[in-house]
């Protein structure tokens, strides 16, 4: 039988943590709390390897939607480059009319934009506000018309890591101690900016003690490390190190999403499938629905490191054909092998940026910069059109619908675009949509939802979100039929209740989302009300 962790007698009450260590009585387990036990309960540990590097590992079975690790930031602030933001609380700035111009409310001290008094005393703001007024220099940014982008945020965020060498040593050390990749980017076009601008603010600016090295490397540890931080609402984009989710190692088929909760951003890293004892808890660096030889690219540019993953190694990317073209051969409507037609160009070796592209049944093959040349052409078309205007994507997706696979990426970024306009801009809510648009968006939904489950299994915010814009379109077309007498009660009632098994998985996956949970509960008020409505008469 299990003994307790502070007094050795059997207990039979287990850690709700880490689930490894057991307890007699609750005295006990909050004694055991106090004496240490906070600073291991996880149900993860770190590892190193020489493949790997440090590297994040299940130390016991993790559930699906189990919250593996809630961290606060070490350090956060603003983009290198962004419109203005308030410095405190990260807000995107609209100016004050101040005659005899328009101008944002600034510091009293060093002139920094801000939201207000409150933010100009906050605490996040007073180190790198004394090392300023300290050597009497003050920002000189002034209203410029809407979303003009400053470059001089980039020297905020690694000051904030600087300035902890005195304030908070410790910490400054842990970040320190995070890979940086200095030595791939010193000489990159970014960092030799950087040299003049960074390294110039403060060292001869700030008059503050650090060498050239060391204020890149802590430029350099941002982009490495650092986690893009968007607020719910859309108001605040900034990014933040947090030390032990950066020790989760990179997938292209992760296990785990993350969510920021609460003003002081916290991360969340949540399991989106069950995780075995001893696997690897994953994140994603880039883009879930990019193609591989996008994806790759970003990696090695932005992270330095060749993903190695088996959706990378997977020509077809576990037979979404992501990344694939038709081949123009086979598919040639005057070509004689009527059976090929459907065959693809996929790549003779994903791993290899530079190998050339070969039909599956033919000879024919191009050579990978062709592949590159025609994804950007097309990716500039997309990124062209009025992202409120349906018929541009539809457009779109039939233009290209003899090249491109129907889930190449850029096809299903055309579709994710449609769901999102379908019953929720303006024109077309779902009140709005007639029933074969609202037919389209339903199918569309589902063909991604066959998408998310292959690149992103199990309970992944994409498939959250897919599973309420189906749910949604689902009940208004019962509703509607119902009303036109084309479905009877007990009709109705069967196809609202598979309309409630969706919002109920959507709801397991997306409740933990700030500002969610109220527009779930009503949503759930919702359908219930309606088969309610449509409960059959009794007999």
């Amino acid at each position: 039988m299990p003994t307790c962790e502070v007094c050795q007698q059997p207990a039979n009450q287990i850690c709700g943590g880490c689930k490894l260590v057991y307890y007699c009585s609750r005295p006990h387990q909050k004694l055991g709390w106090r004496e240490g036990h906070k600073f291991k309960c996880c149900a993860f540990k770190i590892q190193y390897s020489d493949t790997l590097g440090r590297h994040m590992i299940a130390t016991r079975d993790i559930q699906q939607g189990e919250m593996i690790l809630k961290e606060k930031p070490a350090v956060i602030g603003p983009r290198i480059s962004c419109t203005t933001i308030c410095l405190s609380c990260g807000k995107y700035l609209d100016p004050q009319t101040l005659e005899p111009t328009w101008d944002y409310y600034k510091c009293s001290k060093c002139n920094w934009p801000m939201c207000g008094p409150e933010c100009e005393n906050a605490e996040v703001h007073k180190p790198e506000c004394k090392a300023m007024t300290d050597r009497k220099y003050k920002s000189d940014i002034k209203y410029q018309g809407p979303n003009k982008v400053q470059a001089a945020y980039c020297v905020i965020s690694p000051l904030r890591v600087l300035l902890m060498q005195s304030s908070n040593p410790l910490q400054y050390e842990n970040i320190m101690n995070l890979e940086s990749h200095l030595e791939d980017r010193v000489n990159t076009p970014l960092y030799v900016v950087l040299k003049a601008n960074l390294v110039t603010f403060v060292v001869q600016v700030l008059g503050l003690p650090f060498d050239e090295e060391t204020i890149l490397k802590v430029a350099s540890i941002f982009d490495t490390n650092a986690f893009d931080v968007r607020s719910a609402d859309g108001t605040k984009r900034l990014r933040a190190i947090y030390l032990t989710a950066s020790m989760m190692d990179h997938s292209c088929r992760p296990n785990t999403r993350h969510i920021f909760l609460g003003d002081d951003y916290h991360l969340a890293v949540i399991a989106t499938v069950p995780i075995a004892k001893g696997d690897l808890i994953t994140a994603t660096y880039s883009q879930s629905l990019w193609g591989t030889l996008d994806r790759r690219k970003f990696l090695i540019v932005n992270k330095y490191f060749a993903c190695e993953c088996d959706r990378c190694k997977d020509p077809t990317e576990f037979g979404t054909h992501l990344g694939n073209i038709y081949c123009s051969m086979c598919n040639n409507p005057f070509s004689a092998k009527n059976e090929w037609r459907g065959a693809m160009l996929v790549s003779t070796d994903p791993m290899d940026e530079n190998a050339p592209w070969k039909c599956e049944k033919c000879e024919h093959s191009i050579l990978s910069k062709q592949m590159v040349w025609g994804n950007n052409a097309l990716k500039q078309d997309l990124q062209r059109l009025d992202k409120t205007n349906p018929r541009d994507f539809e457009d779109f997706i039939d233009k290209y619908s003899q090249t491109l696979h129907p889930s190449n990426h850029l096809v299903v970024q055309a579709k994710l675009a449609l769901v999102q306009i379908y019953g929720n801009y303006k024109g077309y809510t779902l009140s709005e949509l007639s029933d074969p648009l609202l037919k389209r968006k339903m199918d569309l939904c589902h063909e991604l939802l066959e998408i998310a489950d292959k690149l992103e299994p199990g309970w992944s915010r994409f498939r959250g979100g897919l599973l309420l814009d189906l749910q949604a379109a689902m009940t208004v077309q019962t509703k509607r039929e119902f009303e036109a007498g084309k479905l009877t009660k007990a009709g109705a009632q069967d196809e609202l209740m598979e309309s409630m098994v969706l919002l109920q998985e959507a709801t397991n996956i997306l409740r933990v989302e700030p500002h969610m949970k109220g527009a779930l509960e009503a949503k759930i008020q919702e359908l219930t009300s309606l088969l309610d409505e449509t409960e059959p008469d009794e007999k």
